[in-house]
């Protein structure tokens, strides 16, 4: 009798559970549904805009996954071009694989929207000659709004060429947070980003040098034009200064850091910035052991630093004392005052 009462007590356990499953199952289920549909509409919505303004976009049938742990809309591949015309003077074209839009239930009840590239991509921006190219194979993106975006890439590689010089960028564990405001008055902010980067291989300096870069942070804020809500955020016309908050990078292997702020007009790219550096000492030695970069300096310049060095290494301060001085910018071009820098060099203007 009392082997038949704890049989009839777990067998009513056993419905207990297995009505709990079920519901739970029916539950996921209806809200996989919901939550794939919802995704869809937002691609079909993303590709329908981007054709709207000057697009060609071509896809793979898109399906679905994810149940019973999540819900996502997978694209095998994706391609979009924009050609060049009188009211967006640029090209520029994307390439996908594997795009996946959505993810887990944790991530989905967060407030941002993922989006996973886990195949080979590749984006090109043609501008006046000058061809940028960005090649990656493992892109996350999160959106909290449309207009705030929030991506990481593991490693990222960038090719300039055509107007510019060849050069080609590594990036290695690169994340930031782009913020955009189409509808931004003239002056307004148009365009915010901040990026961080552990390390940044082959960044180019004058004269065909490269440095090697690690530690590299990046803000920046782009204000309207006055016919900015008429523009693609792509047209740099559509904007009329740069605000550099913050450009700061240490080089390899050493303490140093450098530290760019400023302001420049665009679009003539005038302006002046602020250039910073610390433990300047390491630095300079490595400046002038570059014959390339050597060469090209003021005599005046030069004799500047190494007596600079020189006083320093005999009293050991000069280098925990950090080097600023304001550089102008024309047409793009930083050109340093080599007079302010002997100057400065030579103790004749203080150091802050």
């Amino acid at each position: 009798m009392d082997r038949l009462f704890f049989t009839v007590r777990y067998s009513r356990y056993a419905v207990v559970l297995i009505a709990i499953l079920a519901i739970s199952t029916l539950l996921d289920t209806l809200c996989w549904h919901y939550t794939v549909h919802r995704l869809e509409t937002v691609a079909h919505t993303a590709i329908a805009t981007a054709r709207k303004n000057g697009w060609v976009v071509n896809t793979t049938p898109s399906h679905r996954g994810g149940w019973p742990f999540g819900a996502w809309v997978e694209l095998d591949r994706l391609d979009a071009t924009h050609p060049a015309s009188s009211g967006a003077p640029y090209d520029a074209g994307w390439a996908a694989e594997h795009l996946r839009l959505g993810g887990s239930w944790p991530f989905l009840l967060g407030a941002e929207l993922p989006v996973s590239l886990t195949g080979h991509q590749a984006a090109r921006l043609v501008l006046n000659n000058a061809i940028l190219t960005f090649v990656t194979a493992d892109l996350q993106i999160r959106f909290k709004n449309p207009q705030d975006l929030r991506f990481s890439v593991s490693q990222l590689k960038l090719a300039f060429s055509g107007h510019w010089p060849d050069k080609q960028i590594f990036a290695k564990n690169l994340s930031g947070r782009l913020i955009r405001f189409p509808e931004a008055l003239a002056g307004a902010t148009r365009l915010g980003i901040d990026a961080k980067a552990a390390d940044l291989s082959g960044f180019p300096l004058p004269y065909r040098a490269s440095v090697d870069l690690h530690q590299m942070h990046l803000a920046l804020a782009l204000t309207a034009s006055d016919a900015s809500t008429e523009l693609s955020l792509l047209d740099p016309s559509s904007y009329g200064r740069l605000l550099l908050q913050d450009a700061s990078a240490s080089p390899a292997s050493t303490n140093s850091r450098i530290i760019l702020s400023g302001a420049m007009a665009l679009p003539s790219r005038n302006g002046t910035l602020t250039l910073t550096v610390i433990q300047w000492q390491t630095l300079a030695d490595r400046l002038l052991a570059q014959p390339e970069i050597e060469s090209h300096l003021a005599p005046d310049l030069q004799v500047a630093l190494r007596k600079a060095l020189e006083k320093a290494s005999t009293r050991q301060t000069g280098n925990g004392q950090p080097l600023s001085m304001a550089i102008p910018v024309v047409n793009g071009e930083i050109l340093p005052d080599t007079q302010a820098f002997s100057a400065l060099f030579n103790g004749k203007a203080p150091l802050p």
